[in-house]
């Protein structure tokens, strides 16, 4: 799957798109319903191969796991008052792993299957992931979290784009903290684009702000039309998974 197709999904993880997809009579309800399949396909896929299943065993359950959502239509029994969807899903997979006879029919699906994700990215993605991250469990709420941190980055860089400012972003987003090489110079960075170190500045501070209203934009986005104390107490949960 497509980085940007991951990251354009991402967002409509919510209540609102699960009600959508699980109202039969609503137009798009069955695609809506295989969106939400595909926003979350890769931390149910890392869930599985840190329990311990091979590379394709893994795809075979993942594969089977969103069948059997489609086909029992599995969000219908969700309910944003007992908990996060994501939550629901890790309880659904759980179940659907523990379960002897789905595992045994796994070999005899074939031609009707409806493809969610990549097994070629999957494990791709998969053996990226740092050797640290000890639970199948704390791996899948990280993925979670870093889904989201990359569909706020994706936002942003689209707005910068969107207003000729494409090339101020990628000499900016360094100074967002997710940089892999080392710390970002100021004055070189101001250098570099001709400015002044004080109009430097005033740029981040912009940027900073862009990208902490578009996280929050995220986080709100998952959740059932949310309070903005509830927005901050899920910001602050998902922090503790990362």
């Amino acid at each position: 799957m497509a980085a940007h197709a991951q990251h354009a999904s991402f967002v409509q993880t919510q209540w609102s798109l699960v009600r959508r997809a699980v109202d039969e009579q609503a137009p798009g309800s069955r695609a809506a319903l295989e969106s939400l399949c595909s926003n979350c396909w890769y931390p149910i896929y890392a869930f599985i191969r840190r329990s311990g299943k091979p590379a394709a065993d893994a795809e075979d359950i993942c594969q089977g796991f969103f069948e059997r959502v489609l086909r029992m239509r599995l969000f219908a029994v969700a309910d944003p008052e007992k908990g996060r969807l994501r939550t629901f899903l890790l309880t659904c997979l759980k179940r659907y792993m523990a379960d002897e006879h789905d595992r045994a029919q796994a070999g005899k699906r074939g031609s009707g299957r409806v493809v969610v994700f990549s097994s070629l990215r999957a494990e791709e993605l998969y053996l990226a992931e740092p050797v640290d991250i000890a639970t199948p469990d704390r791996l899948y709420q990280r993925r979670w979290v870093l889904q989201l941190i990359d569909t706020a980055m994706h936002e942003v860089q689209e707005a910068y784009e969107a207003e000729g400012k494409a090339s101020l972003f990628t000499a900016l987003s360094p100074f967002l903290g997710f940089s892999q090489s080392s710390e970002p110079n100021y004055q070189e960075c101001a250098d570099r684009l001709g400015l002044n170190l004080n109009t430097l500045k005033s740029h981040i501070r912009r940027l900073r702000e862009r990208w902490r209203r578009e996280v929050m934009t995220q986080v709100a986005a998952t959740l059932d039309d949310p309070t903005p104390q509830e927005i901050k107490d899920e910001l602050r949960e998902l922090k503790g998974c990362v």
